[in-house]
C-alpha cells in the first residue's frame, strides 16, 4: 500500500509560554498550542518537536538494515514504528 500521508517537514521547534503552554513551530510557520492538560510537561513538547528527526532517523536505520541484511527485534520494532507514523498499524 502506497503511503499518501503528508507530514509537515522539519525541523520543528518548541518554546515555552506562560502557565504551562508550549508552542510547536514548523518551517511553514504553522503553530500548535499545547495546553498543560494535553501536553503536561516540557519533555512532551520536546518529544513532539523532535518527531520529524525521529521519523528520518528511523527511515535511515531501515535503509541501512536493508542494505546490510540486518534482522532482529529492534529492526522489527523500527518497521512497526515507521508504519504507525505513516498511518499503518
Amino acid at each position: 500500500m502506497k503511503n499518501t500521508q503528508k507530514h509537515t517537514d522539519g525541523p520543528w521547534h518548541y518554546r515555552a509560554q506562560n502557565q504551562g503552554q508550549f508552542i510547536i513551530e514548523t518551517p511553514d510557520k504553522s503553530i500548535a498550542w499545547l495546553d498543560r492538560h494535553f501536553a503536561p510537561s516540557e519533555s512532551d513538547a520536546r518529544l513532539i518537536a523532535s518527531a520529524p528527526d525521529l521519523l528520518q532517523v528511523t527511515k535511515d536505520l531501515l535503509l541501512l538494515a536493508a542494505l546490510h541484511d540486518w534482522e532482529g527485534a529492534a529492526i522489527d520494532f523500527a518497521k512497526a514504528t515507521l508504519a504507525k507514523a505513516e498511518g499503518g498499524k
